[in-house]
């Protein structure tokens, strides 16, 4: 069996991924990521959210790259606070907060690995102001991506592939993690 370039986690959102959503159209070409597993996606259960990803993660033999969506981006920022020497990097597309009760605080609280977040001029869940700031205060690299909506399947964006080269900007820093640190 052919090594895998890269150690990959999909998180969905709230509802998951369908079959058109860019998250599943890159896992059919990249077989080698896994997507988390939940009883019910319908439910913005933080907890089971992360014991999702931590199951994903619990036989990786290195650290994961973790492309998330939505509320999935929420997930995945707190389990790698808990767990950052098993994620090489975080892509969070269109984060989004379901309730007032998992929105963070207004103090830096800097991602202890390479990150990108990607937001939508458009984006009904979050506005880029916000989405902006919320980049700030993790101390990722934020990329405006357009007119795009929640960057879903609703939004038409299809396998997006300005996505694959936030996806290709990511995998170049896991070489330079200290340099994204300062």
């Amino acid at each position: 069996m052919a090594p895998v370039p890269f150690e990959g986690i999909l998180i969905p959102g709230l509802y998951g991924s369908d079959e058109g959503h860019w998250q599943s159209l890159w896992q059919a070409h990249m077989p080698w990521l896994r997507r988390i597993e939940l009883e019910s996606w319908e439910c913005a259960d933080l907890d089971a959210w992360q014991d999702a990803i931590e199951h994903a993660n619990h036989d990786l033999e290195e650290p994961a790259v973790l492309i998330a969506h939505s509320f999935g981006c929420i997930a995945a920022a707190a389990w790698v606070r808990r767990h950052p020497d098993r994620v090489a990097g975080l892509l969070l597309v269109a984060p989004a907060w379901p309730d007032a009760d998992t929105r963070p605080g207004d103090r830096p609280d800097p991602l202890p690995v390479p990150a990108r977040i990607i937001a939508s001029t458009s984006d009904p869940w979050m506005d880029i102001d916000e989405t902006r700031a919320l980049a700030r205060r993790w101390g990722a690299a934020f990329r405006n991506g357009g007119d795009l909506g929640h960057i879903n399947t609703a939004a038409g964006v299809g396998e997006w592939r300005q996505g694959l080269d936030d996806l290709r900007w990511l995998l170049a820093q896991r070489s330079a993690p200290q340099a994204l640190a300062g």
